[in-house]
């Protein structure tokens, strides 16, 4: 992906056509300007008053686009349920393992995520942080790089660890999400089937299941499929409510979502866990099929808000199973 050019004094589009037509006379200003000494004290002032504001911007960055606690519950359940379900018991030396692990990982998704929608943003969502300008598109960028690197030591850490099948389970995991990032070199073309785009992106926690059972020596079979298949429902149906919606049509959007709550009751069902989760899954269907029976007119926008409410709940039980 290219890093979107930023210039100060002059707002540039995708194409580099500049908006502005006054840099001449911005320009002609600063040359007019009496130069000013600063003393190397002021200088460092300026420096730590801009390191405070951009450590200020980030914490807004992360509540707004990634609140820490939302985050943490997504990382502790996957890893508890996943402990739990594997070796019937919770270590905390292997779940604090799995959390430092997804945690960092959730977050640099969600910074991925931010970079490859800031030019539809700009447009659609010009409230978020980077299309606003709160943070730099390329600092953002050099912190994905980071994070990224950081994420390789760790499974080699983890290797050192727990042994070469963790690390390397987690380094799938990363290395699929670096994929995610360039959308597998194919992101034209997979932007032509919306649903297609999602099962790919959305594939990565058959990835993450893999990883918590190697934590507790578990290599791939049927169980860890089955396991990671009903956390695949919950993520995938929680997204359908939203751009799948806009995007396909309700009734076809009802169809998906048929599709993969299905999915979810079957891999629960071999799992064991059908007792929990058929029931939720139930409302969630009839529930969706009542809203898209009921005529919709403006009055009726927060009809919705029921549903969506469903879809949290039904992601946070497959995940918190």
């Amino acid at each position: 992906m290219i890093p979107y050019e930023q210039c100060s004094g002059v707002s540039q589009n995708k194409v580099g056509h500049n908006r502005g037509t006054s840099t001449d006379c911005v320009t002609s200003k600063m040359e007019r300007a009496p130069k000013v000494n600063v003393s190397h004290d002021e200088k460092q002032r300026r420096t730590t008053v801009a390191a405070k504001w951009s450590i200020k911007n980030w914490l807004i960055l992360i509540n707004e686009r990634a609140p820490p606690i939302v985050y943490l519950l997504l990382a502790a359940g996957a890893c508890l349920s996943g402990l739990q379900l594997f070796q019937d018991r919770v270590a905390p030396w292997e779940l604090s393992w799995g959390i430092v692990g997804q945690l960092p990982l959730l977050f640099l998704i969600r910074l991925m995520d931010e970079v490859k929608d800031f030019e539809k943003d700009k447009v659609v969502h010009p409230e978020r942080p980077l299309p606003r300008g709160l943070i730099e598109y390329s600092e953002v960028v050099s912190v994905i790089h980071a994070i990224s690197g950081a994420l390789v030591l760790y499974s080699l850490m983890l290797a050192a660890v727990f042994g070469p099948a963790v690390g390397v389970a987690y380094f799938l995991q990363v290395f699929y999400v670096l994929l995610m990032y360039v959308e597998f070199g194919i992101g034209e073309w997979l932007d032509q089937f919306p649903v297609l785009y999602g099962i790919t992106h959305q594939a990565v926690i058959y990835l993450g299941v893999s990883f918590v059972a190697a934590l507790c020596g578990v290599h791939w079979s049927l169980r860890v499929l089955m396991t990671g298949s009903v956390a695949f429902s919950g993520f995938f149906t929680y997204e359908l409510k939203g751009t799948y919606l806009v995007v396909c049509g309700k009734w076809k959007t009802f169809a998906v979502t048929v599709v993969t709550v299905a999915v979810g009751a079957v891999s629960s069902y071999v799992t064991g866990l059908h007792w929990l989760l058929w029931p939720m899954e139930a409302i969630l269907l009839l529930s969706l099929l009542a809203l898209f029976l009921l005529p919709i007119d403006k009055t009726m926008k927060k009809a919705h808000k029921p549903v969506e409410l469903l879809s949290v709940l039904y992601l946070l039980l497959h995940l918190w199973r």
